[in-house]
């Protein structure tokens, strides 16, 4: 009992101090402060946990797109176009029996290695304060605790869009709810990181700002690069 007590306390004292005061769980981790806190990777696990199993309940998948829409609707269609009809020619396969399968395993791969975005994400804060003489493992904490955020953030869009749904909406279906959606994460994300940043690197004023909307940025791109890197994984495994 004192055991399960113990980690309880560990994931409510976390779980609190990550949602309500940005970056302070990453200074006390670096800090030394470990024992009272769950690792950043377990963090992590528990957030992406969440946010699969709001996917799943919801049927919203935002970080997975169907062949289709890779075929006709993203920057990189005719790349994929010439890919796939490659590919359906030298399996005699038709794009009919092809998609399903392609889209089965595109969702379980994009659930499964999302923490692929937050291990590149390191990389620009080690870049952006490259002279402060930082460990890679803080900008690892860092990343960690950050994405656990954006999964939170992330469920919470989604569960707003199935209420739009449940309202009778089109849910992220319908343009205007997308972009409110994504300018809203974005907003949360931008401001998150701007209070972070301080408690993290030492931050301040101007610099504070630009390196906050510069990592914001950065993470919206990184969502972008993965529904691609997801493509192509998931290309190579079907």
């Amino acid at each position: 009992m004192a055991a399960t007590s113990s980690v309880d306390g560990k994931l409510v004292r976390s779980w609190r101090m990550l949602l309500t005061r940005p970056g302070q769980l990453t200074a006390a981790y670096i800090c030394g402060e470990r024992r009272r806190y769950i690792t950043p990777l377990a963090l992590f696990f528990i957030g992406n946990a969440l946010f699969v199993a709001v996917q799943s309940l919801t049927g919203i998948n935002v970080l997975s797109s169907p062949l289709e829409s890779h075929l006709h609707s993203q920057d990189w269609s005719s790349f994929v176009q010439s890919l796939v009809q490659a590919r359906l020619t030298d399996r005699q396969l038709t794009l009919d029996a092809y998609a399903p399968v392609f889209d089965r395993s595109a969702i379980f791969n994009a659930k499964a290695l999302i923490i692929l975005m937050a291990l590149a994400f390191a990389l620009l804060p080690a870049i952006v304060f490259s002279g402060r003489q930082r460990r890679a493992g803080v900008h690892i904490v860092f990343a960690l605790h950050l994405y656990a955020f954006v999964l939170v953030l992330l469920s919470v869009a989604v569960l707003l869009a199935q209420l739009d749904v449940a309202a009778g909406g089109g849910g992220l279906r319908s343009g205007p709810v997308d972009k409110v959606l994504s300018l809203l994460n974005l907003l949360v994300c931008g401001g998150y990181t701007a209070l972070a940043l301080p408690r993290v690197y030492r931050t301040s004023g101007w610099r504070n700002w630009l390196a906050a909307v510069f990592l914001t940025s950065a993470v919206a791109t990184l969502f972008i690069g993965y529904r691609f890197a997801i493509f192509l994984i998931t290309f190579a495994t079907t």
